[in-house]
């Protein structure tokens, strides 16, 4: 008997693009065609989550300290995995050979607090580069392999306001409120993280809210890109952490009493914006 990984493919088009009218084809090389009005415009890699993947698969997750990320192996074959780094090869675990670095069109990322999601491209590789090892169809992920069925829900909720995404989760978080910037989108993660879209003058922002203190995560924004620009501004008596490119800020991060909270803007957004929904954060 075959076994069956499913994830909605929501799992991936809600942390990847905000286009409208999106459509996806079946692919089986792990990634997704988005078209917009009818018209191709690009393809986008499935990021799914790797520990639960890999071990319903029958690999062990490891991380020692050594690298930012994790080491994930069978016994048979094994990969390492960096954050930030869109750079891969798979080795065997009995004898002398290991693939030739490829890449899969995204980085490994901390998406979530404490989870790591990969290109489920990344278990085509680890499977032997078999056509039907993955496939992304009728809005499911499917990995393929011998054993028993496991389904694995999505950890993406969509919901339809603000208050359905209070109501969905178990600890309370504050809210950025500035000129101009209206809320366009309301998800959690897992019910550990909050997520709500901005439409801006800017672009589309995106917000981020999750459990602080214990000497947990101080970035929540799932964006491991390395910038070269970074620095920290101050709004309204908070210190803010922020990395781009061009003058333009893409993450930023701080604390507000026990809460981490971020913003990304993968096109880049002013300081000044920056500024104003950090200081129009409420309870």
């Amino acid at each position: 008997m075959k076994k069956l990984v499913s994830l909605l493919l929501g799992l991936t088009l809600a942390l990847s693009l905000s286009l409208p009218a999106l459509a996806a084809d079946t692919l089986t090389d792990g990634s997704v065609t988005v078209t917009v009005d009818g018209e191709a415009v690009t393809e986008v890699p499935v990021m799914v989550p790797l520990r639960p993947v890999a071990e319903a698969l029958g690999f062990t997750v490891t991380w020692d300290g050594s690298l930012p990320g994790a080491r994930v192996d069978n016994s048979s074959v094994h990969t390492e995995v960096v954050l930030g780094r869109d750079l891969y090869t798979v080795t065997s675990s009995t004898a002398i050979g290991m693939t030739a670095p490829f890449s899969l069109g995204a980085a490994p990322a901390m998406l979530a607090p404490g989870s790591i999601y990969v290109p489920v491209g990344l278990f085509r590789v680890l499977l032997g580069n078999r056509d039907d090892a993955v496939a992304v169809q009728d809005g499911a992920v499917v990995i393929s392999s011998g054993g028993e069925n496991v389904q694995l829900p999505n950890p993406i909720r969509e919901h339809a306001s603000l208050t359905a995404l209070r109501a969905a989760l178990d600890f309370s978080f504050p809210v950025p409120q500035a000129a101009g910037c209206t809320q366009s989108a309301w998800r959690d993660v897992a019910g550990d993280l909050a997520e709500i879209d901005y439409a801006t003058a800017e672009g589309t922002v995106t917000y981020r809210a999750s459990r602080g203190g214990d000497g947990g995560p101080t970035d929540n924004s799932g964006d491991s890109t390395t910038y070269p620009e970074s620095g920290t501004l101050t709004a309204d008596g908070t210190s803010v952490s922020w990395r781009g490119r061009e003058d333009k800020v893409c993450v930023a991060t701080w604390i507000t009493g026990d809460t981490v909270c971020s913003l990304r803007a993968p096109q880049g957004i002013s300081r000044e914006l920056v500024t104003a929904l950090v200081s129009g954060t409420k309870a």
